[in-house]
């Protein structure tokens, strides 16, 4: 998957159009993602809060794309769909150990959305957000 910040990301809290979606998913080459919001797209409209109660950037480096990703695919996942969200989690480590240079930054953040980005707490970024039969809670 590419990672660098070529393509303008809509802002943090701004709703995102499916046309929007659909050039960010050809853009970073997420044709599965891209498949499976198309095919079935979820309720509640698309907003990133970029890293979720953590730094959007870090050092000089800027981790607002690799979030913005992430929330996507918590946007669109499915409720238990537990392997999708493994992978969605282990991927924004990958990104954001690519983009620092460093592993710590990187686990850290895996940790924490593992244990806060569950559904059951229902927020406004917890796995599949999307597809809530009520409105996320704000964070």
């Amino acid at each position: 998957m590419k990672l660098p910040d070529k393509m303008e990301l809509p802002a943090k809290g701004e709703e995102v159009s499916f046309s929007n979606i659909k050039e960010v998913c050809e853009f970073y080459e997420l044709p599965h993602l891209w498949e499976k919001i198309e095919k079935d797209p979820p309720h509640i409209l698309f907003k990133s809060d970029g890293c979720s109660l953590w730094f959007d950037s870090w050092k000089k480096s800027n981790l607002y794309a690799a979030c913005f990703l992430h929330d996507l695919k918590y946007w669109a996942g499915y409720p238990e769909e537990n392997v999708e969200r493994l992978v969605a989690d282990a991927e924004l480590m990958i990104d954001v150990a690519r983009i620092l240079g460093s592993t710590q930054m990187a686990e850290t953040m895996f940790h924490g959305v593992r244990v806060g980005g569950t559904e059951v707490f229902k927020r406004s970024f917890s796995w599949a957000f999307g597809r809530q039969k009520i409105a996320p809670k704000k964070a």
